[in-house]
C-alpha cells in the first residue's frame, strides 16, 4: 500500500464512508426485508461507484510502469527495461 496514488485513497475513503454511513443508518426496528433491500441498494451503488472510479483511476494513470525484475519505473512502450534489460515481450509470451 506504500505506492498508492492519491486517487486510490479517494476510492478507499469513499467505500469506507458509504459502508459506515450504511451501518449507522441500520435501525433495529426495521424488518429483515427492509434491511435486505437497503443492503442490496448499497451493494449496487458501491458496484456502480467503484466501476466509474476504477475507470477514472486507470485513465488518470501515469505514463510509466514498474519493471517486475528491478522495480524501476519504465516508460510505457519500451519493450526492454533500460536498467536491468528485462524483456517485457518475452515475459508477455509466457
Amino acid at each position: 500500500m506504500k505506492n498508492l496514488r492519491p486517487f486510490a485513497w479517494v476510492i478507499i475513503a469513499l467505500n469506507i464512508y458509504f459502508v459506515v454511513a450504511f451501518s449507522l443508518e441500520i435501525d433495529s426496528t426495521d424488518s429483515d426485508t427492509a434491511l435486505g433491500l437497503q443492503f442490496m441498494v448499497l451493494m449496487v451503488w458501491l458496484a456502480i461507484m467503484n466501476v466509474v472510479l476504477y475507470v477514472l483511476y486507470r485513465i488518470t494513470g501515469g505514463k510509466k510502469r514498474q519493471c517486475p525484475a528491478c522495480g524501476k519505473n519504465v516508460k510505457k512502450g519500451l519493450t526492454i527495461c533500460p536498467s536491468c534489460n528485462f524483456d517485457f515481450m518475452k515475459a508477455a509470451g509466457n
